[in-house]
């Protein structure tokens, strides 16, 4: 009996074993795959210690950069959204020709163009000024020589026109009867018989090529919104939001707010992630940060509502959508162009 109940011992504490072997093993295979636990962190090290964070935000536009040396995967919009510029201005201070090829290497000149850009707004706002007082005074004026007009209307004598006696009528009708009749009577053309015009064969018409699907710069018509989640952060100048944060799921579509071509599609801009930048026309330009996956190429024509992307955390700490419409360069509210909802 003594044995017996020994060898049932040992049996139970092989399997007590084995059991709590098997939990400690699911326990830190679920520690491994656990979303909700603490992220892999960067850590600078700074003068008062180590500064934690697990994204980068974006950078900030530093206005004391003068030159600027493109970097191989550069376009002259990403350069032009990074400083805040508007990207024709800053084509034209640097000699760039229309079709904005830049390579690696070559020196911008950013203080360039940021004056052309302040001397363009000073000679915009004085010109509207110059016009809305000549509009004042010659409203002034036209206000005066209508009261002018007015009082000699009022005090002219109204003149009376004697009726004409009817012997004196019939003397000018007589008159104008008795005129030869070369005087009175003008030469008409003779119109020339018209000739006969020979039936053509009719040709058959050649079908036409196909046609390449081109870029045409028209106005936007209308903003569609590129993701229907929740704005969890709002355009704001003072904080230096340049657009809205939507809430999203990873894998989400991210659709174009307008139809126009893809400028740059990448991640070379610290701060966004993976973006994309649309060039709608000559003035407006819109922007997708933080995505998963990028659906669309460079020189890409895209329709309005078309999946460009997928909603991702690149470079932030949650999922979300960064949206951006900028106008000539500058950011604006992208509330103000996206439909009511």
């Amino acid at each position: 009996m003594q044995k017996q109940t020994k060898d049932i011992l040992k049996r139970s504490a092989i399997r007590s074993l084995w059991i709590v072997a098997l939990v400690l093993l699911v326990y830190l295979l679920q520690g491994c795959g656990n979303p909700r636990l603490a992220p892999i962190e960067e850590r600078d090290a700074t003068g008062n210690g180590a500064e934690l964070h697990s994204f980068y935000p974006p950078t900030e536009v530093d206005n004391s950069q003068q030159f600027y040396f493109v970097q191989p995967a550069d376009t002259l919009y990403s350069i032009a959204f990074r400083y805040g510029l508007d990207y024709k201005t800053l084509a034209d201070v640097n000699n760039i020709d229309a079709a904005y090829t830049i390579y690696p290497g070559q020196k911008l000149d950013l203080e360039k163009a940021r004056l052309a850009e302040n001397s363009s707004i000073t000679n915009t706002s004085t010109v509207a000024t110059n016009t809305e007082a000549k509009k004042a005074v010659g409203g002034s004026k036209v206000i005066a020589r209508r009261s002018q007009v007015q009082e000699i209307s009022r005090t002219a004598p109204t003149k009376i026109v004697a009726k004409e006696p009817e012997a004196e009528r019939a003397t000018s009708q007589q008159e104008k009867e008795t005129k030869p009749k070369s005087q009175v009577a003008k030469k008409t053309s003779v119109d020339k018989p018209k000739r006969k015009e020979k039936a053509q064969p009719v040709r058959k018409q050649r079908p036409k090529p196909a046609q390449t699907q081109t870029f045409v710069n028209k106005s936007v018509k209308y903003w569609m919104w590129p993701n229907m989640g929740r704005i969890i952060k709002r355009f704001s100048s003072a904080t230096n939001s340049r657009g809205i944060d939507i809430a999203g799921n990873i894998g989400e579509p991210v659709r174009a707010a307008a139809p126009g071509l893809v400028v740059y599609a990448g991640r070379g801009l610290r701060g966004y992630g993976n973006l994309i930048i649309v060039k709608h026309n000559s003035e407006f330009i819109s922007a997708y940060a933080h995505n998963k996956r990028l659906l669309v190429k460079e020189n890409e024509i895209i329709k309005a509502g078309q999946k460009i992307a997928e909603v991702g955390n690149t470079d932030s700490d949650i999922p979300k959508l960064h949206f951006e419409i900028r106008y000539k360069g500058k950011p604006v509210d992208p509330l103000r162009y996206l439909p009511k909802r």
